[in-house]
């Protein structure tokens, strides 16, 4: 076996560093030119900004409030973004971003280790234009960061296996700390998701023979790689659990009542058992065949060669898989699990299956590679189709556009209809080129234009995606700002739906209706101290803003305005965007 050395060093490091300048050319370059989508994209904006504004790294606030839906290194990534750029839309999503980038560098050295500096640069090719990690290496959650921290996990582990002396436990003690990184990102399945990953790997190739490929210092490693995860991992967890212990009245760890409850029920027995096993906790409920459906989608537009890729993997059998690509097997298994292990889950949302994917690029990365040089072997017939899916991109744009324009969801139809407009030509054009390029039968050439094209392609997701998803609170925030920044602002009634509005406001709101469902524990550890910023019913409100010294301002839905108005509330709309409606509260 050939180990890393440093006449090679220079090479992996070039392209490395080719890589990551395209990829965050390609996942920043127009992150500006769309409005935050909420709630993800606010809520995980308005957390780490409340961090910052507290001077508290160590409790995540929402709305002044507690919130330990999750752990904090994604608020601190975010927090050290928004530090460093200022608050807007770049700083908002480069955190995310410069994961997703990273991801793509993890997937190059993890299938170079394994399969050859082609297969590594096909790997991260392959990555970068995968539609749904493109999608959300765009949108701010905490998916894409966990993702990438299991990722960098697993692949230390497998390509560990493959190399002995300093390198092998370097990779060892880093399984370990992406782990740790993992968990904190996004709690226990951080740990979860790679150690069963190995357990059922290990099995299938023979736990005597997985034994027996380890070797007497791996133990030292371990050790070490244990030592190192606790230090990551166990800190803020114990901070967090001493600083909001039950209260007396509290029911035992295993009621799904949160009165009184502490960090401890809150964050493991709520988070992490109800929310996996419980559809009423969870409140994300979807069929059992709901990410088998969409994790092909999500290799949109590669996924025509899925089955190319298969029949690849399985060519000589599974007794020769085993022994001579388990790899390969592994990836196999990484992907499964994570697929049954999300679908038997009660909480089910798209984002949560993004760890699939870089594995999925290795194997691609690896079936391409193995096929360079010749004709590629089961690719004819899905070339053709690739090719094809650009006409019916090109067909689908305009149809996209008038439908949401019938029914009210752009507030501007000329840029609608030529951005879209743009979005149909190129992908008929693309879809041209390609068909020319098989008609001239060069299969390296195809390859190279479609990865080309792709990557052109997605760059529209963010231009054309601020007509898609639901409009902004910012000019809102805005008229505020201009007309009277010390007004006092409530959101009525949908607080999800304006979770962008606090993050460029500068500051928090208060709403007319009780906490919304994910904001409630920290509501009650509170114990009164956030009842001055709710207002359970007009009437209250009405009171409050009778008495106030500064103008008041109320940001609600168009569905709503009756609701405020038939309770007695006066007031005068000042600015609408789409649905969203700001109100001036008479005196």
């Amino acid at each position: 076996m050939k180990e890393f050395c440093p006449g090679k060093g220079a090479r992996w490091l070039a392209d490395l560093a080719v890589i990551f300048a395209v990829s965050c050319a390609l996942y920043m370059s127009l992150s500006f030119t769309r409005p935050l989508a909420s709630p993800d994209e606010g809520r995980y904006t308005e957390i780490p900004r409340e961090m910052l504004a507290h001077s508290d790294m160590t409790t995540p606030r929402l709305n002044d409030m507690p919130y330990f839906y999750k752990p904090p290194m994604f608020y601190w990534m975010q927090a050290a973004s928004l530090k460093v750029f200022g608050t807007n839309q770049f700083s908002a999503r480069f955190a995310n971003s410069l994961m997703a980038v990273f991801g793509i560098c993890a997937s190059y050295c993890a299938a170079r280790a394994l399969y050859g500096r082609r297969a590594g640069i096909f790997a991260a090719a392959f990555l970068a234009t995968f539609l749904f990690y493109y999608a959300l290496g765009q949108i701010v959650t905490l998916d894409m960061a966990v993702a990438v921290f299991i990722s960098a996990a697993m692949f230390c582990f497998i390509v560990a296996l493959r190399r002995s002396g300093v390198w092998r436990g370097t990779l060892t003690v880093a399984f370990f700390a992406f782990c740790a990184l993992a968990v904190m990102t996004k709690g226990l399945i951080g740990v979860l998701i790679p150690a069963a990953t190995i357990f059922i790997y290990a099995l299938l190739v023979g736990p005597v023979a997985f034994l027996r490929s380890l070797k007497k210092p791996d133990i030292a490693w371990i050790a070490l790689g244990i030592a190192v995860f606790t230090a990551i991992a166990l800190p803020w967890h114990l901070l967090a659990a001493a600083a909001n212990p039950a209260y007396p009245e509290a029911e035992g760890i295993f009621s799904k009542k949160w009165d009184g409850q502490g960090f401890f029920w809150y964050y493991i027995i709520h988070e992490h058992v109800l929310r996996f096993i419980d559809a009423e906790t969870s409140n994300r409920a979807q069929p059992f065949w709901f990410f088998l459906v969409l994790v092909p989608v999500g290799l949109i537009p590669w996924v025509v060669f899925l089955p190319a890729v298969v029949r690849g993997i399985f060519a000589d059998g599974w007794r020769r898989l085993r022994a001579e690509n388990p790899e390969a097997l592994f990836f196999l298994v990484w992907i499964c699990f994570v697929v049954l292990f999300f679908s038997i889950s009660r909480s089910k949302l798209a984002p949560y299956i993004i760890p699939v994917y870089p594995a999925f690029a290795v194997l691609f990365g690896a079936w391409l590679s193995k096929n360079w040089e010749g004709k590629i072997a089961g690719a004819q017939i899905a070339k053709r189709i690739f090719a094809g899916l650009g006409i019916l991109g090109a067909a689908a744009a305009p149809v996209a556009c008038h439908v949401l324009i019938a029914k009210g969801k752009i507030a501007d139809p000329q840029s609608a209809w030529a951005m879209f407009g743009a979005l149909s030509a190129y992908t008929l054009i693309s879809s041209l080129a390609l068909f020319a390029t098989i008609r001239g039968g060069d299969d390296k050439k195809f390859f190279v234009r479609a990865f080309a094209l792709s990557a052109v392609f997605l760059l529209f997701f963010n231009p054309v995606g601020k007509f898609v998803q639901r409009p902004s609170a910012r000019p809102l925030a805005e008229e505020i700002l201009a007309s009277n920044p010390s007004a006092s602002v409530a959101v009525a009634y949908d607080y999800n739906y304006f979770q962008d509005l606090p993050v460029w406001l500068g500051r928090t709101v208060l709403m007319i209706g009780m906490p919304p469902e994910e904001q409630k524990f920290g509501f009650m550890r509170g114990r009164g101290e956030y009842d001055g910023k709710f207002f359970p019913s007009e009437k209250e409100f009405k009171e409050f803003a009778a008495s106030a010294k500064s103008p008041v301002f109320v940001a609600l839905r168009e569905r709503d305005l009756g609701r405020l108005s038939g309770a007695g509330v006066s007031f005068d709309a000042v600015l609408r965007n789409l649905d969203m409606v700001l109100v001036r509260v008479k005196k």
